[in-house]
């Protein structure tokens, strides 16, 4: 770590991932704060910093500091894989940088102690009972998705949909499964054995049950399209439900439906133009879709858009090995909370999963390439939002602005010459049927184009036609 990046680290105030320790604490006090660390998204200790004030100080001999960490963190946890620590020179004084990762096999323990902890803000403390079981299923093999579904048969699952899925994936491998449909759920753990009985995972039934949100309620989507740029009031509100793929199409369509579409003219030929594009907009929900914590029980995915903005709310933090600061510049990362939505959904196609690890960097580009800014990403308290900036005011004046050729013109010629740059050629019948006018408002419409240079005429009478000049 580099003088910069410690200066700009001890100018942040303490939070759910930053602790500052002006000397070493209780030998208990230390586990705690690490394994919460673990527990919740990982976090760094710096040691040297008032808390308080956060005046570095410094600490005398930093070798101690490292010495007593790490035979205290031996004694007293049980972590799979040690923080990393480094030694840091500022200002003349020497402080310790204690690096904790989100742990991947939670919930982690203080010897001696039952329950485990947690980060809350800039506090630690005990896990309440939803909070412990959501630990234990994030370190669970296969997590939350894997789990026989509670009161689930497997009379919930859709033949229909199933057929589908088998239907859409041997189009695309050109090949037969060769499965019943038992063998073929069985092979992708939306099938498991529980007790005697077989019964679904959690995927399957968010998979392919027509209805998995009598089941398992978290697994709705709620999109909100709100009225001006605040969440005071809103035009309109759904609440959709069905199978992981529908949600995907359900929430695009509404997006759709209030998404403003125009028509700007590019050469001679007037281009559909949308507010957002399409390819950044399904990316952001897909994401939502396949990677957030369905373990979370009372948490939706929230979609909400404003004149200004579109903003997509996923529940759960980031997965541990997913870095917010490789998000934001664009680096592939293809750690997978749920690998079996990813991999179900994926063998429906490329319109919901293209390329693992690329998603962002596509929403990116699409919005670019759209004139409009990257994505914003952050994590704001237990969720992770995607922000999507549209162009706002600017939409009409992109929509409205003219090319140099229309100016002087009337809107029914402009769109005589769109036609011609559409079609190829127009005649005076065909000018008069679409705009509506009198035979002589259409020639003599037709005649000032020609006397401007931009159409040309070809024969005469009523076989007469016009082309575009040049």
């Amino acid at each position: 770590m580099t003088s910069e990046e410690f200066e700009r680290l001890i100018s942040q105030r303490e939070s759910e991932a930053l602790e500052f320790k002006r000397e070493m604490p209780a030998s208990s006090d230390l586990a705690k704060l690490v394994t919460a660390f673990y527990n919740t998204r990982g976090g760094v200790l710096v040691f040297g910093v008032e808390d308080g004030t956060r005046r570095p100080v410094g600490v005398a001999n930093p070798q101690g500091i490292e010495e007593g960490v790490n035979n205290i963190l031996r004694a007293r946890c049980s972590l799979d894989v040690m923080p990393t620590i480094e030694f840091v020179s500022y200002q003349g004084k020497e402080f310790v940088v204690v690096t904790c990762p989100q742990g991947a096999h939670k919930p982690y323990l203080v010897s001696g102690e039952t329950r485990p902890y947690i980060r809350v803000g800039s506090s630690n403390r005990r896990a309440q009972d939803e909070e412990v079981r959501r630990l234990y299923v994030e370190g669970s093999e296969g997590g939350f998705e894997a789990l026989p579904c509670r009161n689930a048969s497997l009379s919930d699952l859709s033949e229909q949909l199933i057929a589908d899925y088998v239907r859409r994936r041997e189009e695309r491998s050109g090949q037969s499964l060769g499965l019943s449909w038992e063998e073929m759920l069985h092979s992708l753990r939306c099938l498991v054995k529980d007790g005697a009985q077989v019964v679904p995972t959690n995927a399957g039934v968010m998979l392919f049950a027509e209805d998995p949100q009598r089941l398992i309620g978290q697994a709705e989507v709620a999109c909100v399209r709100f009225k001006g740029t605040d969440v005071i009031s809103y035009i309109d509100r759904r609440d959709l439900r069905g199978p992981l793929y529908r949600l995907v199409d359900d929430a695009e369509q509404f997006i759709y439906r209030h998404m403003k579409i125009g028509r700007r003219i590019e050469g001679f030929a007037g281009v559909e133009y949308r507010e957002y594009p399409q390819a950044a907009v399904r990316e952001a929900i897909v994401n939502a879709v396949v990677h957030r914590d369905y373990s979370r029980r009372g948490q939706r995915i929230r979609i909400f858009m404003f004149d200004d903005r579109i903003e997509v709310y996923s529940p759960g933090p980031l997965p541990p090995g997913v870095s917010l600061e490789k998000m934001r510049r664009l680096e592939p990362q293809s750690v997978l909370r749920n690998p079996i939505v990813v991999g179900v959904l994926r063998d429906l196609g490329s319109r919901y999963i293209e390329r693992l690890g690329t998603g962002i960097r596509r929403m990116a580009q699409a919005m670019t390439d759209h004139g409009l800014p990257r994505p914003r990403f952050e994590v704001v308290g237990s969720e992770f939002r995607v922000t999507l900036l549209g162009p706002g005011e600017r939409f009409m004046e992109e929509v409205n602005k003219r090319p140099a050729w229309a100016e002087g013109l009337n809107e029914r010629q402009v769109e005589a010459v769109l036609y011609v740059g559409e079609h190829g050629r127009v005649t005076t019948g065909e000018y008069r049927t679409l705009v509506g006018v009198a035979d002589v408002t259409a020639y003599r419409d037709l005649k000032g184009l020609f006397d401007r240079g931009l159409l040309v005429r070809h024969g005469k009478g009523r076989g007469a036609y016009y082309t575009l000049a040049g």
